[in-house]
């Protein structure tokens, strides 16, 4: 009976995954200075952005909205995922740009860093003010 026990207890670890959510700083997307900042322009110049760069992009959730995807880790017990969003605020912040790791698997949290910062999003946010689409800010 006892190694039964200890069988099941073990099963049941191997079955039990962990999935942890860590994000980065959620910034604005603000239109460069004497132009306005259209969502098409936006959304190509993301989409062209995050798919070179190795992301899975759709809008079909919302089409007012973009979330890109890539997977960071893909080992047979633990997945990791970086998922970066952008998606209207209101007139003040036209437009939120929220990075995130997604990390499923059987690793527990506390072996996983909880910070996380997303270099596709700085490289990201140069590439707008390079070609005069806009800026990015750090919301506080």
């Amino acid at each position: 009976m006892y190694k039964f026990k200890t069988l099941v207890v073990i099963f049941l670890l191997l079955i039990v995954g962990c999935t942890n959510i860590t994000s980065d700083v959620a910034r604005t997307i603000h239109p460069a200075p004497s132009s306005s900042l259209q969502a098409s322009k936006l959304f190509s110049a993301a989409s062209g952005f995050f798919t070179e760069a190795g992301y899975q992009c759709n809008a079909y959730h919302d089409p007012s909205a973009l979330r890109c995807a890539k997977e960071l880790r893909d080992l047979y017990i633990h997945q990791t995922q970086a998922v970066v969003q952008i998606y209207p605020r209101d007139e003040a912040y036209p437009y939120t740009l929220v990075t995130s790791r997604w990390d499923e698997g059987l690793i527990p949290g506390e072996f996983i860093s909880s910070e996380f910062t997303n270099p596709d999003v700085k490289a990201f946010c140069e590439v707008l003010q390079a070609q005069w689409l806009g800026s990015c800010r750090m919301i506080k």
